[in-house]
């Protein structure tokens, strides 16, 4: 079985709710409602229900390049860290699609993601908790529970679980000119712009921005751009830092500890850390590197590619049948840089989605993020007995891992904890190698263990 595709759970349209009720209730099946699904399913007497809006499970399609990887291991799958016994994990997968042998023996250093998206589709296909093409309309109270309006009907629960995912981040001065030839990275291969024989800017030094260069760069002949511009504002292209240590930051016992600091100190601690999750691999880095060292001295090719550190796109407007990039230095100082493809690198952010709006007013927010307790469900500003758990929104309060793969078992082992109140997986703060500093909160909380 080399593919994984589905319309819906049986191929057909998604059977109509009548009213019915569940247990739990999730918004969206990207990889952290999918982990969460996966460790529910063999829980007897617990009903969930999983909905997504899309015909089937994808997993960045925008950004499904041939050579893109995973930046983890993959034994930080959708289930092995909070159940390593799971007939969910990626081992499992490999096993029953008969390719673990040549797995162990191909040794890859990581993991393709178009193999960890069969890996996930596999999942899906094995779960009877799901429904695709069942698109969430509104959350409204109803009682001591939740009442979620859908395409396909309403459904009530006492337990809602977000998670849809972040929105791409797209600077003001681009949003006037987006389209075919200025787009976000999430969104290149599914529009997939005209790229030969034109000028192409890549604004953003990250690892989206490096995937998309290295793109760029191998592409021949008539194919090819005419030339590459790629900014970062960063001082250069910067690796990402996967030292054993730094790793200490993507554990729980760190993401207990991040939850007690002050929000100031939250704050310069993601600063420092930005490059343990947003640096660029150093295998890509290399690539990236050799590639340019053909291009000029094997192919003879000069002037092809620009590499701009330091520099940031301050204004973008159309011009001479492209467009010209504003381009800060850092000193005030702008220059115009003409391209006629813009591509956004420039991240992902937190929306709340539009179905809850008639409850985010009794949400505790900071900066429009819901403010989320220790099993990841929001703190109310009033007795509620319904709760609503959030994935994948807890970065300024829990750290860098929270977005990442990292602790996605984990996180979900402790919301089907909650939801099931009682400890059905492991998932504590085992102590690490590094004592972490006591932070704002007194030595003795900084010792209790989250159970």
């Amino acid at each position: 079985m080399n593919t994984f595709e589905f319309q819906t759970l049986d191929g057909a349209k998604p059977r109509a709710f009548a009213g019915e009720e569940v247990d739990v209730l999730g918004i969206g099946v990207g990889p952290f409602n999918l982990s969460l699904a996966a460790l529910l399913a063999p829980l007897d007497g617990l009903r969930s229900l999983f909905v997504e809006r899309r015909p089937g499970f994808r997993w960045h399609p925008g950004l499904m390049l041939a050579d893109s990887s995973l930046t983890t291991s993959f034994l930080k799958d959708l289930v092995t860290l909070a159940d390593p016994c799971s007939r969910y994990s990626f081992i499992a997968f490999l096993q029953r699609t008969e390719r673990l042998y040549a797995f162990a023996n191909a040794r890859f250093p990581t993991v393709r993601r178009r193999e960890f998206e069969q890996y996930m589709q596999w999942v899906c296909a094995s779960l009877d908790n799901l429904r695709f093409d069942c698109e969430v309309e509104s959350v409204v109270r109803d009682g001591r529970a939740l009442r979620v309006t859908t395409s396909h009907g309403v459904v009530r629960t006492r337990n809602l679980v977000v998670g849809v995912g972040l929105r791409p981040s797209v600077p003001a001065c681009a949003r006037p000119h987006l389209g075919a030839d200025v787009l976000h990275s999430s969104q290149f291969c599914t529009v997939r712009p005209a790229l030969a024989g034109r000028r192409v800017a890549i604004v953003g030094g990250g690892q989206s921005g490096a995937e998309l260069a290295l793109h760029l760069l191998g592409l021949t002949g008539d194919a090819a751009p005419a030339h590459i511009a790629w900014l970062t504002r960063r001082e250069n292209f910067l690796p990402m830092d996967d030292s054993p240590f730094v790793n200490e930051w993507f554990v729980p016992q760190y993401n207990a500890h991040f939850s007690r600091l002050s929000p100031e100190r939250k704050r310069d601690a993601l600063e420092t850390q930005r490059l343990a999750s947003d640096g660029v691999t150093l295998p890509l880095l290399t690539a990236i590197y050799q590639r340019l060292y053909e291009i000029t001295h094997i192919e003879g090719r000069t002037g092809h590619c620009a590499l701009m550190p330091g520099r940031s796109m301050a204004n973008l407007h159309r011009a001479d049948g492209g467009y010209v990039l504003s381009v800060d230095d850092g000193t005030g100082v702008h220059a115009p840089l003409h391209a006629d493809v813009v591509l956004l690198a420039t991240g992902s952010e937190f929306q709340m989605p539009g179905a809850l709006e008639s409850l985010r007013f009794e949400m505790h927010t900071r900066n429009g993020v819901p403010e989320l307790d220790d099993d990841y469900a929001v703190r109310w500003n009033r007795p509620s007995a319904a709760r609503i758990f959030f994935q994948n929104a807890a970065r300024t309060t829990r750290g860098i891992a929270d977005p990442n793969l990292s602790l996605a078992a984990w996180r979900s082992g402790r919301i089907a904890n909650a939801i099931a109140g009682a400890s059905i997986y492991e998932v504590g703060t085992p102590p690490g190698f590094v004592d972490w500093p006591h932070g704002d909160a007194p030595q003795a909380a900084t010792q209790q263990l989250v159970n």
